[in-house]
């Protein structure tokens, strides 16, 4: 009688076929770059069945002793399937108007920068506002930013996690360098001063926090900061004063007004003083308002040296990567994604009420020029 593990990974094989199939009847519907994303999952589906093949016919699949690596196989491959199925699948057969839109700006914005690989594919998907699925090369937004403008910079937040996945060693390697000194250099200190273990033991939890996940979603909106400039700051503004709490931390995500500071110290590094004063000035009314307090122990969380240091690295690793900064699009004639981004946080500044009128002039503007009839 075959075993369960053979029979799991004979229903892989059937759903990698479906999976197939479904993208095969897609391929004359879609436009270019849809489908180029849809050939490349058809290669890596292709692939991943022959190695489920290769499996199936492995003598010893059998084996009780050898059976636990091979299903540690089975779910490395399942998981590429499933991730299909939601993602790119979803895309492919969806390929909205709002998806053809975003993608195409995607790209644009791609050109702007000076982000040579293949732009990502964009779909307006998303339940938990945007996400990076990098293995996928797929970016989510919410469902209606193809009609809205102010959260625009947070797509390229999301272009940043690519840089950080696909050029790890210019970008992340040097930045947990920076991050593991800190620390080492911190816990030294503190046992030449005699500090108790409890408190000895927060720099080390802090330590962990930093080389999670914090030091890539610090990255990511310093290299955003050098791309769009002021107005990805005023985008995290906006996001955390309509969803997050300023001085509330998690496992994969600092505080948003740590991450305001370290914003500001790549504006600064970029000539953009005054925009970075005028942004913080805007955070302090945002406390103002808001019922949250700094929790003890804050800023030695949160140094402001090592977040300097970290946006002096991203500075350099993105000049050193031909990256555009925001300033020298400005002078670009082909940039219009840059200046209209940023032209529409200047008007929403100017006039709020106003502003509604003002996006949708922008956005039929920015459809005519990506997607002309």
């Amino acid at each position: 009688m075959p075993s369960l593990l053979h029979n799991l990974l004979l229903d892989l094989r059937r759903r990698g076929h479906c999976v197939l199939n479904e993208l095969a009847v897609l391929e004359k519907s879609l436009p270019a770059n849809f489908n180029a994303h849809r050939a490349g999952v058809v290669q890596r589906l292709t692939r991943a069945l022959s190695v489920v093949d290769g499996l199936l016919a492995d003598p010893d699949l059998a084996d009780p002793l050898l059976e636990p690596n091979f299903f540690m196989d089975f779910k490395r491959l399942s998981e590429l399937i499933l991730n299909v199925e939601d993602s790119s699948l979803l895309i492919l057969k969806r390929c909205s108007q709002e998806d053809r839109f975003l993608s195409a700006l995607l790209q644009q914005i791609c050109r702007e920068v000076g982000y040579k690989e293949p732009a990502p594919l964009c779909g307006a998907l998303s339940f938990q506002y945007f996400q990076a699925l990098m293995g996928m090369d797929i970016i989510m937004t919410p469902q209606t930013q193809a009609s809205e403008l102010l959260a625009l910079p947070d797509l390229y937040h999301e272009l940043a996690h690519f840089v950080l996945f696909r050029r790890r060693t210019e970008f992340e390697v040097p930045l947990l360098g920076l991050i593991h000194k800190f620390f080492t250099d911190a816990i030294r200190k503190g046992k030449q001063q005699g500090l108790p273990k409890a408190s000895l033991e927060i720099i080390r939890d802090n330590h962990v926090l930093w080389t999670g996940s914090w030091h890539v979603e610090f990255a990511c909106d310093m290299v955003a900061t050098y791309w769009c400039g002021p107005a990805y700051g005023l985008a995290n503004l906006r996001l955390s004063a309509t969803r997050g709490d300023p001085y509330q931390d998690g496992l994969t995500h600092p505080a948003d007004d740590a991450r305001r500071a370290g914003i500001e110290c790549l504006l600064k590094l970029a000539g953009e003083t005054k925009a970075a004063g005028e942004i913080d000035t805007l955070w302090h009314d945002l406390k103002r308002l808001s019922p949250s307090a700094q929790p003890p122990g804050y800023a030695k969380r949160y140094s402001t040296r090592l977040l300097e240091k970290l946006a002096e690295c991203i500075y350099a690793a993105c000049v050193k990567a031909g990256f555009r900064r925001f300033a020298d699009q400005q002078h670009q004639t082909d940039a219009f994604v840059s200046r209209t981004v940023s032209d529409a946080w200047k008007a929403f500044q100017h006039d709020a009420g106003a502003f509604p009128t003002f996006e949708s002039s922008a956005i039929g503007r920015l459809k005519s020029q990506l997607m002309p009839v």
